[in-house]
Order: C-alpha cells, then sequence, then structure tokens
C-alpha cells in the first residue's frame, strides 16, 4: 500500500476476515509492527524505518499483505490421461502486516484522526488484496481440474507453465491495483465528509 501515513486502530482480524468473500478457503493472520512518534513527522519517519519492504516499491510500505496459494490436487495415472483429483481445492494463506502506534493517546486530537482515516483505509486496501488472490485461487482450481496430459510427468510440466502464466496475470493485476488506488482512496475520504482537493 502506498499510503504514508495510517495503521491498525481497534480493527482486527475478525473484521478484515468478514470484507472478504468465503471462497477458495482463505486463512488470514494480522501481523503488526511497532511505530512510534507524537507528530506527524515523528511517526513518518518511524513509518519509514520499520514499515514493511514490498517488491517494487521504493522504501518502505505502510501496510503489506504476503499470500500464499496452497492446493490438494494429486495426480492420478487412469489407462492412458493422467489428471488431478476432482476434489482438489486451492486456498490462500494470507499475512496482513499492519503498524502499531503505541503512543496514539498521547497525541493530539487531530494527528489520532488522521492516523484512524487513514489506517482503516489501510484494512480496506489490504482486503482488496486478498480478494485478488481469491479471485486466482478460483483461476489455479480451474486449471488443476481441466489439466491432463498422457502420462503423470507431462502433466506436471505442463502444470507447472500454466501455474506460472496465471502467477504472473495475478501480480500484474495486483500491481494495477495500487498503481490504481489514489481515486479509491480520494472517494473513501469524501464518504467520511473530507475534501480532497481539485
Amino acid at each position: 500500500m502506498r499510503l504514508r501515513f495510517g495503521a491498525l486502530v481497534g480493527l482486527g482480524l475478525a473484521g478484515l476476515v468478514a470484507g472478504c468473500m468465503p471462497e477458495p478457503p482463505t486463512d488470514v493472520t494480522v501481523r503488526t509492527y511497532k511505530v512510534s512518534g507524537t507528530s506527524l513527522n515523528s511517526l513518518e519517519r518511524s513509518l519509514a524505518t520499520h514499515g514493511p519492504s514490498v517488491p517494487g516499491l521504493s522504501g518502505r510500505a505502510f501496510a503489506a499483505v504476503e499470500t500464499a496459494f496452497l492446493h490438494s490436487f494429486e495426480p492420478a495415472q487412469t489407462g492412458g490421461t493422467c489428471r488431478y483429483n476432482r476434489n482438489g481445492r486451492v486456498g490462500l494463506r494470507s499475512e496482513v502486516i499492519l503498524p502499531e502506534w503505541r503512543q496514539r493517546d498521547s497525541a493530539p486530537p487531530s494527528l489520532q484522526q488522521k492516523w484512524d482515516v487513514v489506517s482503516q483505509y489501510a484494512v480496506i486496501h489490504e482486503a482488496g488484496h486478498i480478494k485478488i488472490s481469491q479471485k486466482y485461487a478460483r483461476i489455479l482450481e480451474q486449471s488443476y481440474k481441466r489439466l491432463s496430459a498422457p502420462d503423470c510427468e507431462k502433466l506436471e510440466a505442463s502444470t507447472l507453465r500454466e501455474v506460472e502464466r496465471i502467477l504472473s496475470q495475478h501480480s500484474s493485476e495486483q500491481q494495477r491495483f495500487d498503481d490504481t488506488d489514489g481515486p479509491r482512496f480520494e472517494r473513501y475520504l469524501r464518504s467520511l465528509g473530507y475534501s480532497t482537493g481539485a
């Protein structure tokens, strides 16, 4: 997430999971990192030092999500065809990384308000990344069920190519989601009654 300022305040794992679609199977955990400061400048310095590193992003991110695709498909040879078991699934294991500001109560109310606004949007934004991953988990699952080959060695080779293609599309869509986040964040601010300027 390419916001410079924000955190998780009063929003936990239950709220994040509730914002995600129930299928495919998704295991979401939250990990926090500590930031300090009682002014905007000191908070931004702390975020820039301790925030998560994200591939393709210079500097540190405010928040991030790390996702792994997991599957339960096994190849089986039947006669002259190797296919994957039909009851296999593709699921996700996602870890959301968010800042924890322990000095919030000692900061000016205006800074607390800014923190709360952006921190809540961070949870929404990272849930959006998880929803994209869920979409590609479904695509991967359909591919496993569709693929077949004369033998299991050829099936695994064609599966590797297909998975690489799908994961490349997944990465591109995640990048587009970040690249086009500005208007979504402005709409979020306007929904709370903030003016975003011209």
